[in-house]
């Protein structure tokens, strides 16, 4: 059935404490199983297959009083497992392990119990579950026993770890009782130092805010495709008036209202609309399915179990999204084609150039004057930085509406605002606007606010001064003279038509942006993780196990077979609290007025040979000290000095629960600070003791460093001894990290110690997050055919659109290669405008935001370009826009002269 909560400790406890649940909690109709149980750590080795395994976790459950707890005791075929009826000598052990060690019931494993080897055969192989080894964070492959057994081969006889509760009802069922059981079975550990914790509704509340982020990432990262996407469907709907011109200037002609046509456009546009939306809502299934798949490798390793899942609810309500959002932008274009002049249409005549703009220009320049004003008084109100920048981007473009009314000339207007809109979120995206305005809150939707009116300003200044470039390709037509008539045609076209030009090119800038933006700064994470700095100095961490403790690694390896200790410069050890119990550990910031209560963190007892001998650089300080160097030694010589990592700052940044500790005042800007007060608690024991703040780990290294490091003494006077240790170990210059990790883990096998290169364990989490990113680009990239579709839609309209044009260039004398070169280089010369905005776009941004004090501060002293990348998405982008090209160029190449000419 799964359980609902544990009663747990921070140590073992007495196994009678156990025994009493078991009669108190009998008669309560909400619980149908209560088991103890205890975890140990022990090496494995797979004598049949010659595998081994440095750790795994060894599960002992009470076997009378598994009744709730069935389907965690099963086989992978499904069938139950008897623990009281399993022989002496024989073991279960879990699917995960026996993949790993190629194991096979009947096997021989043999387990290194505290540092002696003990042989079990194989009896079975069971499912992946809580009770059968797969239990804490890093722990997915291991055995179980019955408890007796477990406890006689450690020692450990009357002691038990954990109480597991099974709530009625079911995995799913049992959720809604979790409450009412707690509180029961709070009220029964009253008096005595457990407490319980309701671990399912936990997992599920972190499943949940977990849940909550992906969609919001996802949903965010999608709005640049679905932007292009609602530009694609008003550019074709625009384009298709343009056709039907003449016959919409007849119908107009004889009766038929604007109203009319509206429905007409509107009616056709739903048609397409009601199919296109359930096409697209079974592609978007098929696109989850795969990037579930994707994601569930990637996070695996987390322990995080991602599996596919659609609901009829979902599809409904994307489908009914798809429906809306198309519906509006249809009408919105059916509008605005349906509003034409008669006689002009009638006789295919294009529009005249007014000097000045309609009423309709004045009157929506006003009300977005107004509700700009709006916007940013509002965002200056909440200090938000969504409302505000929307509000002063959106006073800019109707600030140029309202202008145009008046006489304003066109290229001056929208260069000017373009470039003024542009300028304010350059200067925005740093910390410029901090002293006047102050510091505004901003999530990740101002990543999307962002790249939208970058690029929307960026295309005005491009779609306005078109002929500018073209001046300069005449300028320098000495170099191409064959050619230069279809570089002149080429770029002439897209001047004249700068409504088609602009969708093109902010179509394709948009998500090109997205993408620019998003490899850059990931490759600049990389590499501010991945420095040399970001390790403190050590190279090799090795982890030993909490049943076979080492005090000195290096005498101890000393004493091993095969292994050169020579090698090993300096080492240290850092002491790990209970971490498979959270909130044992727990801080709060002293000071008045006070009202926060005390919050979990990580805490590590920092051994004086650690701290000598590290290098693990600080962000900040306390006034008083002026070198790291300075702060380490402190903490080795005064037991209530400690160093936390950023993460705990207000804004760090780490994706934590709200209950985990943060500083109140102290800000990633902060260099130099007084020491601050924290008292440090046990949550079981009760133990307090005041320690003082002088130093905070830089971002760069808080990712391998997180956590509170208090001098031995300390921990041992609060939370007593550590769970187990890490031993870190600094190399001889020219040291192969990786082959001293895997001596290490070999020299010390029987004594279960783990050992990793810390550089090679930066670059794994580096591939995994690069390979996340990589599918977050490759989801956004879809948005990407779409811009390549709208340069393959307006090639192909206008060879249909300009046949008299194509044969008034074949008879003044263009061959059938120039006309064909000429549509190529108009397509490519959009493209490229599209893409090169897109990218300059994001690197400016990418460059500011790295450059403002947040950033800085973080670690990020140097602006890294991935141009093998960049490049690489543009060139993408372009040679598909070209290949989209070809077709509609060879044909408008192979149009006859007369038919041409003929043409209407």
């Amino acid at each position: 059935m799964g359980f609902g909560g544990s009663v747990e400790p921070p140590a073992p406890f007495a196994q009678n404490e156990a025994e009493r649940l078991y009669r108190e909690l009998a008669g309560n109709d909400d619980i149908d199983g209560v088991v103890a149980f205890s975890w140990e750590i022990a090496p494995a080795m797979n004598v049949d297959a010659r595998q081994t395994e440095p750790a795994i976790l060894l599960t002992g459950v009470d076997a009378a009083h598994t009744a709730g707890f069935e389907q965690d005791l099963q086989t992978v075929d499904g069938q139950p497992l008897d623990l009281a009826t399993l022989p002496e000598g024989q073991i279960y052990v879990n699917n995960e392990m026996a993949e790993e060690m190629a194991i096979e019931p009947g096997h021989t494993l043999q387990l290194f119990i505290l540092g002696k080897p003990v042989n079990f055969e194989v009896a079975a192989i069971t499912k992946d579950k809580f009770l059968t080894g797969t239990g804490p964070p890093g722990f997915r492959r291991g055995a179980v026993l019955p408890l007796d057994r477990l406890q006689e081969l450690y020692g450990t006889e009357g002691k038990v770890d954990f109480v597991a509760v099974s709530n009625r009802g079911g995995e799913r069922g049992g959720v809604p009782l979790t409450d009412a059981v707690v509180a029961d079975v709070q009220e029964k550990l009253e008096g005595t130092k457990l407490t319980i914790r309701p671990y399912k509704q936990d997992l599920i509340e972190q499943a949940e805010e977990f849940g909550y982020m992906m969609m919001t990432f996802f949903i965010i990262l999608g709005l640049f495709s679905i932007a292009a996407g609602l530009l694609l469907i008003f550019m074709i709907f625009v384009m298709l008036a343009a056709e039907r011109k003449t016959e919409m200037g007849i119908s107009r002609a004889v009766g038929m209202k604007r109203g009319h046509l509206v429905q007409t456009f509107l009616s056709e546009g739903m048609a397409y609309n009601v199919l296109s939306a359930a096409v697209g809502a079974g592609l978007g299934v098929a696109v989850s399915l795969g990037m579930t798949r994707i994601m569930a490798i990637l996070f695996g390793m987390f322990d995080i179990s991602i599996v596919f899942h659609v609901t009829a609810r979902s599809l409904i309500v994307s489908y009914s999204l798809g429906v809306v959002l198309t519906f509006v932008t249809v009408s919105f274009s059916s509008w605005r084609v349906s509003v034409l002049n008669i006689v002009r249409a009638i006789r295919d005549l294009p529009d005249p150039k007014f000097a000045r703009a309609g009423w309709r220009s004045l009157v929506l320049g006003l009300a977005g004057l107004g509700f700009g004003v709006l916007l940013t008084w509002t965002g200056l109100q909440v200090d938000h930085a969504f409302p505000f920048s929307l509000g002063v981007s959106l006073f800019g473009i109707c600030l140029a509406l309202t202008l145009r009314y008046f006489g304003a000339p066109e290229r001056p207007l929208f260069t000017g605002i373009g470039l003024a809109i542009l300028t304010y979120w350059v200067v925005a995206a740093g910390d410029t606007l901090d002293p006047l305005l102050g510091e505004m809150d901003g999530g990740m939707e101002m990543f999307f606010l962002s790249g939208l009116m970058m690029v929307a300003s960026a295309t005005y200044v491009l779609v306005y001064n078109n002929d500018i470039m073209l001046w300069a390709l005449a300028k320098t037509g000495a170099l191409f003279t064959r050619i230069l008539p279809a570089v002149k045609t080429a770029v002439a076209y897209p001047a004249q038509n700068r409504f088609r030009s602009g969708m093109t090119i902010a179509m394709i800038g948009l998500v090109i942006f997205a993408l620019t933006v998003m490899s850059t700064m990931n490759s600049n994470y990389d590499r501010l993780f991945l420095s040399e700095e970001s390790r403190g100095g050590w190279d090799v961490w090795a982890v030993d196990s909490p049943s076979n403790p080492i005090d000195d690694i290096t005498a101890v390896l000393r004493e091993a077979d095969g292994f050169d200790t020579a090698v090993i410069e300096a080492s240290g050890k850092l002491g790990v609290a209970h971490s498979d119990v959270p909130g044992v550990q727990q801080l709060r910031e002293d000071g008045t007025p006070y009202t926060e209560d005390f919050a979990s963190y990580p805490v590590y007892m920092a051994e004086p040979a650690w701290l000598r001998n590290t290098g693990v650089p600080l962000n900040a300080r306390a006034r008083g000290y002026s070198t790291d160097e300075e702060v380490w030694n402190a903490l080795a010589s005064d037991g209530d000095k400690v160093v936390i990592d950023a993460f705990a700052l207000p804004s760090g940044g780490m994706m934590i629960g709200p209950s985990m500790f943060r500083l109140r005042d102290l800000t990633a800007q902060d260099t130099e600070f007084d020491p601050i007060t924290l008292r440090l608690r046990n949550r079981t024991s009760g133990r307090e003791r005041e320690v003082e703040l002088i130093g905070v780990i830089t971002t760069g290294a808080s990712e391998a460093y997180m956590g509170l490091y208090v001098p031995w003494q300390t921990f041992a006077d609060v939370l007593g001894s550590p769970q187990y240790n890490v031993h870190y170990m600094r190399l001889q210059p020219g040291a192969d990290s990786v082959e001293a990790a895997r001596a290490i883990e070999s020299a010390l096998l029987e004594r279960g110690v783990q050992s990793k290169s810390i550089k090679q364990v930066a670059e794994e989490d580096s591939q995994l997050s690069r390979a996340f990113f990589y599918l977050l680009q490759g989801f956004m990239g879809i948005g990407l055919f779409v811009g390549i579709a709208a340069v393959g839609v307006i090639a192909f309209r206008t060879v249909v659109e300009r046949r008299q044009q194509i044969g008034m260039l074949r008879a003044i004398g263009y061959s059938r290669g120039m006309v064909g070169l000429s549509f190529l280089l108009e397509s490519s010369f959009i493209t490229l405008q599209g893409i090169l905005a897109g990218i300059g776009l994001a690197l400016l941004l990418s460059n500011r935001l790295l450059q403002s004090n947040e950033f800085g501060d973080a670690g990020f002293d140097s602006f890294y370009v991935p141009w093998l990348e960049i490049i690489a998405i543009g060139a993408f982008a372009f040679i598909s826009s070209l290949i989209m090209t070809i077709i509609p160029a060879r044909q408008a190449s192979s149009i006859p002269i007369a038919e041409a000419l003929r043409y209407e």
